[in-house]
């Protein structure tokens, strides 16, 4: 896929959909819409099915979940990075998890700052809160002994919107430690206001060109691990429970996402999801997340999984064809690709229960 093509069918949310290539004769349209961390991922499976026509159009995980509440006439199938607030959800649907990715922490690379930068998550809040302002403050120079750092202003780029990708990293944040932390799926509370200054980007693509242009001499921000591996930046290695300061990796990321459990009980909003048995002072068990306090050799922390959603007992051909389709992603596309593509693919029984997931949504 060329590079600068994908990244202005990502950019274009409105408007910009994947096509499928030719399918069968008999086959069905389908359209979804929704996260912007999984777009690579959910374009190059559907220009390898060919059983029915899929069409993805790259919005956020927010907008995604919305289309599919109120315009299922035309959007047969969302995928998220989050869940929909308890309150919100549509009538009858069906989580499916699809595959996972680290989020990774990225600079710019002509800003004079030396390749293998370390951070924690202490001194990422640090960052995203602007309290921390320049790239040789203390905090960093004793992640990094030995390094020369530039007396340069950091410059936060954010994702705008209602972001799965802000959810998931807010909630990383309150995990870890760091106080006034909620989970936020667009990272503009007054709790967790940003960085004086901080810039928005739409999609995860358009952020990580903010960070690699040239103009933008300082720049920080976070994207998932497929656009990082298009995108001229430099990669930060992060911290993890373990002691370790791992580079993001799908490796990596898959040790993280193995020693985290979903459920397959519940009410439809968690139903399927991640569940993270988190210490009481952390507020106990939470449905729908992440545990980012395992301690994993060799992990990266801050991997997170992307959801299919779908219809539940749904007597249509359309979801008939929705239920094939996240089947493929999860059984045939992802295992032979997702690697390559900076994702993890599901394994053992997260595999089977993502699997029984996507069983429940055509009748």
């Amino acid at each position: 896929m060329n590079k600068k093509f994908a990244k202005t069918l990502a950019g274009l949310a409105a408007t910009a959909a994947l096509i499928a290539p030719a399918a069968s004769a008999n086959a069905t349209a389908i359209a979804g819409s929704g996260s912007s961390f999984a777009y690579n991922g959910i374009y190059k499976c559907s220009s390898l099915y060919e059983t029915h026509a899929v069409t993805y159009t790259s919005t956020g995980s927010g907008t995604g979940r919305t289309n599919f509440r109120t315009g299922y006439a035309t959007y047969k199938f969302a995928v998220s990075d989050g869940l929909y607030t308890a309150g919100t959800e549509p009538t009858g649907y069906t989580m499916v998890p699809l595959f996972g990715g680290p989020v990774v922490f990225a600079y710019n690379k002509k800003s004079g700052i030396p390749a293998g930068l370390k951070l924690d998550s202490a001194a990422v809040s640090g960052i995203l809160k602007g309290t921390i302002t320049k790239w040789n403050a203390t905090a960093i120079k004793k992640l990094n002994p030995g390094k020369t750092l530039p007396n340069l202003a950091i410059k936060v780029f954010y994702r705008s919107g209602t972001s799965g990708t802000n959810e998931n990293l807010s909630e990383y944040l309150r995990q870890t430690g760091n106080a006034g932390w909620v989970k936020n799926q667009t990272l503009l509370t007054a709790a967790t206001a940003l960085a004086t200054g901080a810039i928005a980007k739409a999609t995860s693509s358009l952020l990580a060109d903010a960070v690699e242009s040239s103009s933008n001499k300082g720049a920080f921000g976070y994207f998932d691990l497929s656009d990082a591996k298009t995108a001229d930046v430099a990669l930060v290695s992060l911290k993890n429970k373990h002691g370790e300061f791992v580079a993001p990796s799908a490796a990596a990321g898959a040790l993280m996402l193995g020693a985290q459990t979903t459920d397959n009980s519940g009410t439809d909003r968690v139903q399927g999801t991640a569940t993270a048995a988190l210490s009481v002072a952390l507020g106990g068990t939470v449905n729908g997340a992440i545990d980012f306090t395992k301690s994993v050799k060799n992990a990266y922390q801050l991997t997170i999984l992307t959801y299919g959603i779908g219809a539940k007992n749904g007597a249509n051909a359309e979801d008939t064809a929705v239920e094939d389709y996240f089947k493929f992603v999860i059984s045939t596309c992802m295992p032979a690709q997702a690697s390559r593509l900076g994702y993890v693919a599901l394994t053992g029984t997260m595999k089977t229960k993502a699997l029984a997931q996507a069983a429940l949504i055509a009748q």
